[in-house]
């Protein structure tokens, strides 16, 4: 089924009431729906800041669809929306230490991507345990999310020892861990004139081994 029917100019005041219907729904489908349209419009370039609050409250249901489109709201309008985009801290912090590994990476990237000073601060803390994550995909979401954090503070990535652990990961068991570290540390490397990649055998060998997963 074509998703065009998303596409259509909505009415904040219709979207807000759909988004916030009682109706019991244990698939969610309504407010997959609702956040579909909204997403459509904004992709469309139609302002629908004004629901951030009701958009936001939607983080607690425990759905991966719904908190990606969330996720997507927050990038998009964060900047722009900084007061009300520290209401989703909480949420975040639930998302974090969630028991789905795709959801524990998903927070800590979007949290990467907002550039609010709270938002940042409240990362800090949850970034360290990502890198340490015992599933691989959170510990790689990671390593490229502290890239991300450089870009916006660098001094409180150095203060906080993140360079370090980004070369701790670099002998990492998992190759597409090492192959996200060799870029976050690269990306980062690109941006300063102290920080480099430095090799020893042990990580030569584990780079060799990370090629297959790496990039041009």
């Amino acid at each position: 089924m074509s998703d065009a029917k998303y596409f259509q100019r909505g009415k904040i005041q219709e979207l807000r009431s759909e988004l916030n219907s009682e109706k019991k729904d244990k698939q969610y489908t309504k407010k997959k729906t609702v956040l579909k349209k909204i997403v459509a419009n904004m992709t469309m370039g139609n302002d629908m800041s004004p629901l951030f609050s009701d958009v936001i409250n939607c983080m607690q249901i425990p759905v991966l669809e719904i908190k990606k489109m969330v996720y997507l709201y927050l990038i998009n309008y964060s900047r722009s929306k900084p007061d009300m985009a520290v209401m989703a801290i909480p949420n975040f912090i639930k998302d974090v230490e969630d028991r789905n590994p795709l959801i524990r990476a998903f927070a800590i990237r979007t949290m990467g991507y907002l550039n609010v000073d709270k938002i940042v601060e409240a990362l800090v803390e949850p970034l360290q345990h990502a890198l340490k994550d015992q599933d691989p995909y959170v510990r790689k979401t990671a390593a490229i999310t502290v890239a991300k954090l450089y870009m916006h503070n660098k001094t409180l990535v150095e203060n906080e020892g993140f360079i370090d652990k980004l070369r701790d990961l670099l002998t990492d068991p998992n190759p597409t861990v090492v192959a996200n570290s060799v870029a976050a540390l690269t990306e980062i490397s690109e941006r300063s004139e102290k920080i480099s990649v430095k090799l020893n055998m042990t990580i030569a060998f584990k780079l060799v081994g990370a090629l297959n997963e790496c990039s041009e």
